[in-house]
């Protein structure tokens, strides 16, 4: 998803309060805005964002006259600039709405229902992503000179961050976005990535649902189509809703205490990104997106208390020595080979109840 920054909001403040940029800035409380569009990135899905967004800015009232006018506008540009049309009519259903907000009667889940019943979708193309890609680039050579941290999914540091798998799954993306003649790497392709991998509790989610490579690849060509020319060797860009799933992703590993991004955080990466062409596919092959990411947050879940619980118990009353801190190590390393083939073996036991379900059997009995 592509999101606002302050400077987009100021100018739609500014056309629709028919002023200047520099009275525009002067007529906005900026952080009140700084505050709302930080909220909006914590959502998930457009018509939840746009939600978030409307609601935001109709109870602060950042704008200096004509608030609601600008927040409506705000939203549409919002709206637009992820391929999509708001339909505003009838307007008395919008400006009742609008009442309700200003009065704390409506939250913004019921503006993200309400936008939800107006959004209309428009179907993505190839050349929109080699717009998408175009003007990534171009803002690449601008922002050269942003921290690093700001910028840490561009060349290595990215690579420091990433655990080995997740750093296959990248490689494998780009392996299938060559593979489809495609000059970037978007959502669809970390999802092929993550599935190809193969050996990830995030690829081990996936397969259990039954969301395969060659059903994806067919979607992925169905929705976006193959590329014309053919990828160029080398390292290809990434789309913005790819940086977007990286920062998602480091966000999550971060939250969870973990050490690198795992191909587990880039699944939730994806995910979070409902409106992607990953997350589009991933919401037709199994239908409920929310089922997918419950089931892969409590695979993560119990693979994270039983590392914690079996670490805690090899550094209790351990030595600073060298043999014992190899041990440890190497007890840990054990221990997720035993996790794994645990995992393996519940998935076969769930694959064989399901299979005995089909054909009447009770596998309670």
């Amino acid at each position: 998803m592509r999101y606002l920054g302050p400077y987009d909001v100021l100018a739609v403040a500014a056309r629709v309060l028919r002023c200047s940029s520099a009275d525009a800035v002067l007529r906005t409380d900026l952080n009140a805005v700084e505050r709302v569009l930080d909220s909006v990135r914590l959502t998930g899905g457009l018509a939840e964002s746009a939600g978030v967004l409307l609601a935001g800015l109709v109870r602060a009232r950042p704008f200096d006259g004509a608030n609601r006018v600008v927040a409506v506008a705000v939203v549409l540009q919002f709206v637009t600039l992820n391929r999509a049309e708001l339909q505003l009519e009838p307007v008395a259903d919008v400006d009742e709405l609008l009442d309700r907000i200003a009065a704390g009667e409506a939250s913004y889940r019921e503006a993200g229902v309400f936008i939800r019943s107006r959004l209309e979708h428009r179907p993505v193309k190839p050349e929109d992503l080699q717009d998408d890609l175009r003007l990534e680039l171009l803002l690449s050579e601008e922002t050269l000179t942003l921290d690093v941290e700001q910028e840490w999914w561009r060349g290595v540091p990215m690579y420091e961050k990433f655990s080995d798998p997740a750093r296959r799954v990248i490689v494998l993306a780009q392996e299938e976005a060559r593979g489809l003649d495609h000059v970037y790497v978007g959502t669809e392709h970390l999802l092929l990535g993550v599935i190809v991998e193969g050996q990830s509790i995030a690829a081990r989610v996936l397969a259990a649902l039954g969301i395969t490579a060659p059903a994806v690849r067919d979607l992925v060509v169905e929705i976006v189509g193959r590329g014309k020319g053919g990828a160029a060797g080398g390292s290809i860009p990434f789309t913005p809703r790819a940086k977007s799933t990286f920062e998602y992703a480091w966000s999550e590993s971060r939250a969870r205490a973990a050490e690198q991004v795992r191909p587990e955080h880039l699944l939730l990466g994806v995910l979070h990104d409902a409106d992607g062409v990953g997350g589009q596919i991933i919401t037709k092959l199994a239908e409920d997106i929310d089922q997918v990411r419950r089931k892969l947050e409590e695979r993560m879940n119990w693979r994270e208390r039983s590392e914690a619980l079996v670490a805690g118990m090899l550094t209790e009353d351990a030595g600073p020595s060298w043999p014992t801190y190899g041990r440890r190590h190497h007890l840990i390393h054990e221990l997720n080979a035993v996790l794994d083939e645990n995992e393996r073996l519940h998935e076969q036991v769930a694959n064989l109840r399901d299979l005995l379900r089909r054909h009447n059997i009770d596998p309670d009995s």
